[in-house]
């Protein structure tokens, strides 16, 4: 189950800044909506990142214990 943990975490990071970079291509073209929108996608794919470490973490502590 840990590596399901890390593939879905580095997945969410791929998918983080793809959105991140096209944000930016969407700002250089000043698209605003189109710019808040794929913010808005790059910050809850990193959430779900971070929620993904933080779910292998808690795993790793129930291992040990």
């Amino acid at each position: 189950m840990k590596r399901v943990y890390q593939y879905f975490s580095l997945l969410s990071l791929l998918f983080a800044v793809y959105f991140g970079m096209t944000a930016a291509t969407d700002l250089k073209a000043e698209n605003i909506n189109q710019f808040y929108l794929n913010i808005a996608y790059c910050a809850l794919f990193l959430a779900t990142m971070i929620l993904a470490f933080d779910f292998q973490k808690q795993e790793k502590a129930e291992d040990v214990s």
